[in-house]
């Protein structure tokens, strides 16, 4: 992957890594091998919240579902990604890939010249292990705020920052995502079903 365009790549990235029309999730963890968990959070929170894939019942969910596998990997200190064969054969159309690509290329370009690394003490040694604790609570947000309208987007992009964060080893981000959970617990208290269960 390219270490200058992280974020702009690599939806592109996935969809040239496999053969034939669809990209398999096992096509992404050989594109990444044994790298850093950042690219591949990265690309599952993008995948959640970025149309048209984003915007597929059921979707978002079934993604967080993928994602607490890595985020409880990293927390058992696992250096290499595993899946089981049902999950790992699980495909989506590579056209869908490349037109979520283009439509967000420009946006994701402008990321991309802001990220550096920076503040590295808060993406490695203990804070990657409240990496990986953040993105398992995000994840399973995703399951009941998918029945509110847009509000997946904020756990999704959270997920998304924490990925680039530990790729990038950008502690300003990884700041920037600490606040993006906050925002994203709020809604999820506030607005997701879970409110009417606690009487708010």
């Amino acid at each position: 992957m390219d270490r200058e365009h992280p974020l702009e790549d690599v939806l592109d990235k996935a969809a040239e890594a496999a053969e034939g029309d669809q990209v398999k999730i096992a096509d992404i963890l050989d594109l990444y091998g044994d790298r850093s968990f950042g690219p591949i959070l990265l690309l599952l929170g993008l995948i959640a919240v970025i149309p048209p894939m984003g915007a597929i019942p059921g979707v978002p969910a079934a993604v967080g579902a993928v994602i607490i596998l890595f985020s409880v990997q990293m927390l058992l200190g696992r250096k290499h990604v595993w899946l089981p064969g049902f999950i790992a054969d699980r495909s989506i159309k590579k056209d869908k890939i490349r037109k979520a690509h283009e439509k967000s290329e420009s946006v994701l370009s402008a990321i991309d010249h802001m990220v550096t690394e920076r503040l590295e003490w808060a993406t490695g040694g203990t804070a990657r292990y409240a990496a990986a604790v953040l993105v398992t609570l995000l994840s399973l947000a995703l399951i009941p705020l998918e029945l509110v309208p847009f509000a997946v987007a904020i756990p999704g992009v959270a997920i998304s920052v924490i990925g680039l964060a530990l790729m990038a080893r950008d502690g300003a981000l990884m700041l920037l995502a600490y606040a993006l959970c906050a925002v994203a617990g709020f809604v999820l208290v506030r607005f997701s079903p879970l409110a009417g269960m606690i009487g708010l």
